[in-house]
């Protein structure tokens, strides 16, 4: 069993930036030896170079800090937004993409992958406020009177309490008009968090995620309609996962379109798509220059396939591979559309893949764990020549890649990508060969 939480303030020198958001720190009265001696705590809120007064628990044998005060600031530091989601949100843009390309090449360097000779920096995104287009407010607890009848917020990391605001500054045009919608609109007290979706021509989708029945919510959703939302669905709260109970109409559009790169696809309020259209279409485009051509390429974890769409022009045959029907289905109607009627969808689970003989090229998107052993073990035993992998986490793409390259694959382009500034996440394409 582990110990109890213990917790302490202590005055941190902060070192260098590692994977979460997060700083390598060390208390000022042994970093001044300048050894790398001392015990370690991993810091939030900080920046490198910084002397900061902390809030210290040690759980299971680690430490970890959250800022209290900055007694000596670097002239990265910015004020820090409101919203808590916004984990860098206190460092300088600039200072942002190399914080991000440090993290990627540390977290390289801890799993073993031989670097191609050059890691090119960070490709910032289109927009550093207002890029998202689907997020996922609470409900705060406290619905007063008054203007403001659903107050929406994020809550804080590790934490249960919600951080009212009034807008949230990463939204996108169509995103944030839902947001003042839900804000003058009464909703069930079953509503505990709410998804929304926003593309580019100003058409927002909303889902109530709630503990209660969809006749109570049908009243908001049919007000919501004609403040101007798309449409307007209910998916049941379930605290095990996002959705897994599906999603229900309740008025409006099902979907909308948004375009990514090449590729027009069509979203709802919960199926997953990029957030950030303007930086994931930069990807997709260098995406499609860097693929080889080929006689049957497969979009793994593709989802409505819009990495297969953006492989159709060098390709002869593409299979799109999702274990989401929903999804599937989408991206048969939107292959039809686009005339791609050499690109085919399949609904499989990745970790039952068996790569036909006949496949030259893979490409990759798995979710934030990575890929499974099985997965990987299937790509190696594959014929493929060229495998695309796309990774919005760095630690999981580092093992992945590691492990491929020991397995006769090496890492011939890396490219980073910031699709969500103002936080630590980074995307990557990259392109391996046999």
């Amino acid at each position: 069993m582990p110990g109890p939480r213990r917790e302490e303030q202590r005055e941190l020198r902060v070192e260098r930036p590692v994977h979460g958001g997060r700083c390598v720190a060390r208390p000022v009265s042994v970093a001044a030896a300048g050894d790398g001696a001392g015990p370690v705590v991993l810091v939030a809120g900080a920046i490198p170079g910084e002397v900061v007064r902390a809030r210290v628990t040690v759980r299971q044998g680690v430490a970890f800090g959250d800022t209290l005060d900055v007694l000596e600031a670097t002239a990265d530091r910015v004020p820090a937004p409101a919203h808590p989601g916004l984990d860098l949100g206190h460092v300088a843009p600039q200072r942002q993409l190399l914080w991000k390309h440090e993290v990627l090449m540390d977290a390289g360097r801890r799993a073993g992958v031989a670097w191609p000779a050059e890691v090119p920096a960070v490709v910032p995104s289109p927009a550093a406020w207002g890029y998202r287009g689907a997020i996922q407010p609470a409900v705060a607890g406290d619905r007063g009177a008054g203007t403001v009848v659903t107050p929406l917020g994020y809550r804080r990391p590790g934490a249960h309490d919600v951080v009212a605001l009034d807008a949230d500054p990463t939204a996108n045009a169509a995103c944030a008009a839902a947001w003042d919608a839900l804000r003058a609109q009464p909703l069930p007290r079953g509503v505990v968090e709410v998804a929304i979706r926003g593309n580019d021509a100003g058409e927002a989708l909303v889902a109530l995620i709630a503990s209660g029945p969809a006749r109570e919510a049908l009243d908001a959703a049919h007000a919501l309609v004609r403040a101007g939302v798309a449409g307007v669905a209910l998916a049941p709260h379930d605290p095990r996962g996002r959705f897994r109970g599906g999603a229900q109409r309740l008025a409006g559009a099902r979907s909308v379109a948004q375009r990514y790169g090449e590729a027009e696809i069509t979203v709802t309020a919960t199926s997953f798509g990029q957030p950030n259209a303007a930086a994931a279409g930069l990807l997709f485009r260098e995406l499609a220059a860097w693929a080889p051509p080929a006689r049957h390429a497969l979009d793994l974890y593709g989802g409505n396939g819009v990495i297969g769409l953006h492989l159709a022009p060098r390709a002869e045959r593409v299979t799109v591979i999702d274990v989401d029907r929903g999804a599937i289905e989408r991206g048969r109607g939107d292959a039809a559309r686009a005339g791609a009627t050499h690109v085919h969808h399949l609904r499989l689970d990745a970790r039952d893949l068996l790569v036909p003989d006949d496949v030259d090229l893979i490409a990759v998107d798995p979710p934030r764990s990575g890929l499974a052993a099985a997965t990987r073990a299937a790509l190696v035993e594959s014929r493929a020549r060229a495998l695309l992998y796309v990774s919005c986490d760095v630690a999981t793409w580092a093992r992945d890649v590691a492990h491929l390259q020991g397995a006769g694959f090496r890492l011939e382009r890396v490219r980073p990508y910031d699709f969500q500034p103002h936080t630590h996440h980074l995307e990557l394409l990259s392109l391996l060969r046999r």
